[in-house]
């Protein structure tokens, strides 16, 4: 196991700060991960009524009492090979097939097959991330608004999202980010900036798979302790992140972020997490 200390550099307005980052590296095949510190944040429930605002809504405190690490980037489809090399995974035909963009068209049990295989060959216990977990980390301190209040003008310099190249380029009649970021569709992983905690792509790019089941209907049922909600309708499990072919204006019901375990989308891919002793 190899682990690295980095200083990251983020400049908030006026203000520039530095965080130390942590990172780990288990195997050659395996994923970077990122050291993601315990503490608590604010994360707002999802809505009853869609077209609701992202700056508005109830939300409630989640307390991580427990270091976890998590992906560094989303897993490419060369890191996805190694597992299919192994035999621990299937193959699975991508459009862009290079070994540095994300795994797509994998569903949430293929998601959950790459986690065993890392899990058996690092021996340290490997998972898809839970929904307050993948927030937690993505929001890295930021605010909960859309895009974790990154103005809508910088959008371009930490994601791939539905932007104006990409509209120049298909015409899907999508709402589009007012600025561009240079890719028409799916890109490599660790293109953009990272955000505090030094994740990439947890704005746009791909949608990824997270642990939950469909959330409970009474909002006093879901777990402020930072785990994944599992007595739900697991039929149905959670994806978060924007992708490169989409770009949501509002915060949208409940059940747009979650979908069949067995569904499959060229824009939709995973980050693993791996739990710390």
């Amino acid at each position: 196991m190899l682990a690295t200390w980095l200083f990251l550099i983020y400049t908030i307005g006026n203000v520039t700060s530095a965080e130390e980052i942590e990172e780990l590296h288990d195997c050659v095949q395996c994923p970077e991960l990122v050291i993601i510190p315990s503490g608590q944040f604010d994360m707002r429930f999802p809505p009853s009524t869609s077209g609701r605002g992202h700056n508005v809504g109830l939300y409630h405190t989640v307390s991580f009492d427990y270091r976890f690490a998590i992906g560094k980037f989303e897993v490419t489809r060369g890191q996805w090979l190694a597992c299919v090399q192994d035999g621990e995974c299937p193959d699975i035909t991508n459009a862009v097939e290079t070994p540095s963009t994300p795994v797509v068209n994998v569903t949430w049990g293929e998601a959950k097959k790459y986690t065993r295989w890392l899990s058996k060959k690092t021996g340290h216990t490997y998972r898809l991330p839970s929904y307050s977990e993948w927030e937690y980390a993505a929001r890295s301190g930021r605010g909960m608004n859309r895009y974790f209040n990154v103005p809508l003008s910088e959008i371009c310099l930490y994601g791939n999202t539905y932007d104006q190249s990409a509209d120049r380029a298909l015409d899907l009649g999508l709402a589009t980010s007012p600025c561009d970021d240079s890719s028409e569709a799916i890109s490599v992983v660790g293109r953009y900036e990272p955000n505090r905690f030094g994740l990439y792509d947890v704005i746009g790019n791909v949608s990824e798979w997270i642990e939950d089941c469909a959330g409970p209907i009474v909002r006093a049922a879901y777990p402020i302790d930072g785990q994944p909600w599992l007595g739900g309708d697991c039929e149905l499990r959670g994806f978060r992140g924007s992708s490169w072919l989409n770009n949501e204006n509002t915060f949208v019901f409940e059940s747009s972020v979650f979908r069949s375990h067995g569904s499959r989308a060229d824009d939709l891919g995973f980050r693993v997490a791996r739990e710390m002793p």
